[in-house]
């Protein structure tokens, strides 16, 4: 693997060793809990995706079903309607919500990123950099990291949301759109930007990205409503000891873990790979998660998607971490002010 990957293990390796340790006491006293899991898609997501493929929910007296979704808000909106108990999103998705008053709590965050997400653009199209997307129809998912995401990148090159024709695809949807031919470019992860690359016959490039881990980073996280954590706080520290589980397994078993990834995907190994390379993986929570909740949702608020709360940004967003359930299963991997 790559550097970073070393980086990541110094960085989040303490205490991996005692994980198995810590197992929910609760968990061998108690009947199995029955929950469902709304899953987002794409290798970001690789943590909760080896909880489920080595069901490490059963270590913690969890019998989980999985939901899948194309993006995180659609797997997020699910659980806000009652589906799932859990959902697997991003903090855009939890940021826009929060500004508009739904209750829900994020938990753990496992994965960020700055370069996962990408531009794709066609070339025959005038588009060589980030500053020709003047003027041209750009796809995103409106509500998720990828419409956040596109302002930051557009912000890179002196333009603004209003400077382009935004049009709402998601992003299996968007890779086929630009294909052939509908769309100039899309935003959205890595995986659809090479996907996009590889369908086109040579039409299609990735945009250069220099500079943006300056403007962007994308957290993902798991996340509970409000109701769940205040009711069941034992079921929500099953959950986030199942997910320390899953990072350890990542960490210790490299390559068993990215052939699973793979798997779930339907990508190559060596795609998986490099994309997993491109993300810092470490279950925690702590201050820069809440900054950039309170970017995203300034962000929001700008761009009319939210309405300014009569509550403090940092303090609405402090109030919708919910960092007790991680503080019980590992304390060093929680440093929120």
């Amino acid at each position: 693997m790559t550097p970073s990957h070393s980086i990541d293990r110094r960085q989040f390796g303490l205490g991996l060793a005692g994980l198995a340790l810590g197992s929910s006491a609760w968990a061998q006293q108690a009947g199995t809990e029955k929950i469902v899991v709304a899953e987002s898609q794409g290798f970001s997501w690789a943590i909760p995706y080896l909880v489920s493929s080595k069901n490490y929910w059963k270590n913690h007296g969890i019998e989980a079903t999985t939901l899948q979704f194309t993006s995180g808000r659609l797997a997020f909106d699910a659980a806000v309607a009652g589906k799932a108990q859990f959902a697997t999103s991003t903090d855009s998705v939890v940021g826009l919500a929060g500004a508009n008053g739904v209750p829900a709590v994020i938990v753990a965050e496992f994965t960020r990123l700055s370069s996962g997400m990408v531009v794709a653009a066609r070339t025959d199209r005038g588009i060589q950099t980030g500053a020709q997307l003047k003027g041209k129809r750009v796809a995103t998912t409106i509500g998720t990291s990828g419409h956040y995401f596109l302002s930051r990148f557009l912000s890179l090159h002196g333009l603004a949301l209003k400077d382009v024709t935004l049009v709402n695809l998601r992003g299996p949807d968007a890779v086929t759109a630009v294909t052939r031919g509908d769309i100039d470019a899309f935003a959205w992860g890595w995986d659809s930007g090479q996907k996009a690359v590889a369908d086109s016959g040579g039409k299609v490039k990735l945009l250069d990205d220099t500079g943006l881990e300056k403007v962007f980073l994308s957290h993902y996280v798991l996340t509970a409503s409000e109701p769940l954590v205040q009711g069941k706080p034992k079921l929500v520290e099953a959950a986030v000891r199942s997910l320390l589980d899953a990072e350890k397994f990542y960490r210790t078993q490299t390559s068993d873990a990215i052939a699973l990834v793979a798997e779930r995907t339907k990508a190559t190994v060596e795609v998986t790979e490099a994309g997993l390379d491109t993300v810092s993986v470490g279950v925690r929570l702590d201050n820069r998660l809440l900054d950039d909740l309170v970017l995203n949702a300034q962000w929001a608020i700008e761009a009319g998607l939210a309405t300014q709360p009569k509550e403090d940004l940092r303090t609405l967003y402090r109030r919708l971490i919910y960092a007790d359930a991680l503080k019980a299963a590992a304390p060093e991997r929680v440093a929120l002010g």
